[in-house]
This record gives C-alpha cells, sequence and structure tokens, in this order.
C-alpha cells in the first residue's frame, strides 16, 4: 500500500502544504458518505488535548517505519456530522477541513490517527472543519451548538484557542470551556474529536446544529 492511502483511491499532498490553505488537497463531494481519506492540513492540531485525556502512548494505526498506514476509514459519526455541513453550507471552503493526521500527527495520541480498530481496520475519530462564515459555515457557531447540546459521541471540541471536554478535565467540569495553548491555535478550524465506542462513533443520529 503507498504511503498514507487506504483501501479506496486517496490523494495525497506535500507536507510542505501543512498548515496553510492550498488547492491542491483532496475533497470530497458535497453529500459524501465515503470512509474518509482527507488529510488534515492542521498541524499538530489535537496532540496536546489527545495526550491529556490519554497520558499513555496508543497505538497511532502506522506501521514501523511511520509511512504507512493501515486500511482505515473515518467514524461513521463525523461523515454525518460533514455531510449536514456541506448540504447547509454547500459552498463552504474546504481548505483546512481533514481526518486522517498528516506525519505531523505521527507516533502521538491524535485521534487523526486509525488507533481505533474495529474488523480490522484502523478508525479516525476525529474531523477538522473549515471556518468559512462567509458561506454559511461559522466553526464558533458548530462548536457551541454542539457542545450546548452535550452529544454522547463527543470527546471533546477544540476551537480558537479554547476546548470543551465532555468529561471533567483540567479542574474544569465537563463541556466548560478552557484555555487550550497547543501549537495549533485552531483558530481557522473546528476540531471535534469522538469517544472510541463503537456505539458512539458510528452512530449516524443527526447532530444538533
Amino acid at each position: 500500500m503507498s504511503p498514507m492511502q487506504q483501501d479506496d483511491d486517496y490523494h495525497s499532498h506535500d507536507d510542505d502544504d501543512v498548515g496553510h490553505d492550498s488547492h491542491h488537497h483532496h475533497h470530497q463531494d458535497e453529500d459524501d458518505d465515503q470512509d474518509g481519506g482527507v488529510r488534515t492540513p492542521n498541524y499538530g492540531d489535537d496532540v496536546e488535548a489527545a495526550t491529556e485525556v490519554n497520558p499513555q502512548p496508543l497505538d497511532s494505526g502506522r506501521a514501523e517505519n511511520a509511512e504507512t498506514v493501515i486500511a482505515y476509514r473515518t467514524a461513521k459519526g463525523l461523515i454525518t456530522l460533514r455531510n449536514q455541513l456541506n448540504a447547509r453550507a454547500p459552498g463552504r471552503r474546504k481548505s483546512h477541513d481533514g481526518d486522517i493526521g498528516d506525519k505531523a500527527h505521527e507516533n502521538t495520541n491524535s485521534d487523526h490517527n486509525p488507533w481505533v480498530k474495529d474488523a480490522g481496520k484502523g478508525v479516525v475519530t476525529a474531523i477538522d472543519i473549515t471556518h468559512d462564515p462567509a458561506n454559511g459555515c461559522d466553526a464558533n457557531a458548530i462548536a457551541e451548538a454542539i457542545r450546548k447540546a452535550k452529544d454522547p459521541r463527543v470527546k471533546y471540541i477544540i476551537w480558537n484557542r479554547r476546548i470543551a471536554n465532555s468529561a471533567p478535565m483540567g479542574g474544569q467540569p465537563a463541556w466548560a470551556w478552557r484555555p487550550y495553548t497547543g501549537k495549533n491555535p485552531h483558530d481557522k478550524h473546528v476540531h471535534i474529536s469522538v469517544k472510541p465506542a463503537k456505539a458512539l462513533y458510528d452512530s449516524t443520529t443527526p447532530w444538533a446544529l
């Protein structure tokens, strides 16, 4: 299997594009129920948040050479979320969208890594959605709607230098915003991670947006 390739055709972009808007990213069609396969362009992303929740190293889902991922898919619940947003804002920008982690996420506990396993396939349990209020996709509104709904699928949300966990964390109650000081400020995209239980991450219940 070629580097960063899933069982569907997947076209990666150069790592030099990481962290920047690029017109060379591969994105799904607007009402897309595929397994996933958009490499997140958001450098580092949820590494600090994931390590806070899971201090012990996790199996990243990558082979020992750190260049090849196992066969993987994106959690169905996150595909449902992305499809809802695409339907609501069909003209939205997707330059900071992503699911599967890039090389910056390797050897970390990031949920962009397919460390959750289901029937021999890795499952990516995180998604990034580009902030594009001009075209109907306001990341602040998305983050607040999901947080206020207290969706049981959610592990944590990161947006604009803040993080909200669905469990008490850092001396704060569940669902409270806390400062997020990770390398990526998340001011160009919202990050949503879901819990590693199949009944939750693969739930296709519509999201309260």
